[in-house]
């Protein structure tokens, strides 16, 4: 289904999910859960990509997470039946299976295999949160610039990634000019090409050596909740 997270369900619990299940093209900056709005659809990306971002008052705004073929989006809020704290918009277009909310927290209501699974991928995501809050209090901006392009080429089938360069500072929460020399850094070296918003990974090794722990931490926990071989290879 081109989705890591519908793939690996229970096949009883795919099927009472298909019937609710639509696929739809997803343009880009289309915002899909808006702050402090209810859940009323939840997306699978299939190759599309959002971003959860929080917005100030001032109109500032830091995104957070990027959500790709892994999973699902608003998922603890969605679970919870409750507002979502962070507004959810595609960072990269493409196409995604969308559920309705409500229908889907009362099949899994139903279903406690179904709900299992969901209770595990918020608590990964959960893991992904206190991991990015660890790494942007510890780990200069070269290794997490390289940190995300990684995870974001874990959560893409596709090679060539689309990262605008304000997105990445946001991500980072460091200075645009900061990530753009970092970015040049990684290029210079020949670990991606990089040019006009697109990054295709050149050398992963190379990108992980470049990158700090925490993209293999997040990366085997993945692994164990979705399974070794639904990542995407070692090598570009």
């Amino acid at each position: 289904m081109n989705n890591r997270f519908l793939a690996q369900l229970e096949p009883s619990d795919r099927a009472a999910m298909a019937p609710l299940l639509r696929r739809v093209v997803v343009p880009m900056d289309l915002v899909v859960v808006r702050q402090n709005a209810p859940v009323t659809d939840v997306h699978f990306p299939a190759d599309a990509q959002f971003a959860n971002l929080i917005r100030f008052p001032d109109g500032r705004a830091i995104e957070t997470a990027v959500i790709g073929q892994e999973g699902v989006t608003g998922l603890a809020p969605f679970m919870a039946d409750r507002p979502c704290a962070w507004e959810v918009r595609c960072r990269s277009p493409g196409e995604a299976w969308v559920c309705p909310a409500a229908a889907l927290r009362a099949l899994a209501a139903e279903r406690p295999s179904l709900m299992r699974k969901l209770l595990t991928l918020t608590d990964l995501y959960q893991a992904q949160a206190a991991q990015a809050a660890a790494c942007n209090a510890a780990h200069p901006v070269p290794q997490r610039v390289a940190r995300w392009i990684l995870t974001a080429a874990d959560l893409s089938p596709e090679q060539v990634l689309t990262f605008r360069q304000e997105e990445l500072a946001r991500l980072i929460g460091a200075r645009r000019t900061t990530v753009s020399e970092a970015a040049s850094s990684l290029k210079r070296l020949k670990l991606i090409a990089y040019a006009r918003g697109t990054i295709r990974i050149l050398d992963r090794a190379g990108l992980e050596s470049a990158s700090c722990e925490c993209h293999a931490m997040l990366r085997a926990r993945t692994e164990a909740v979705l399974g070794e071989a639904s990542m995407q290879p070692e090598s570009a």
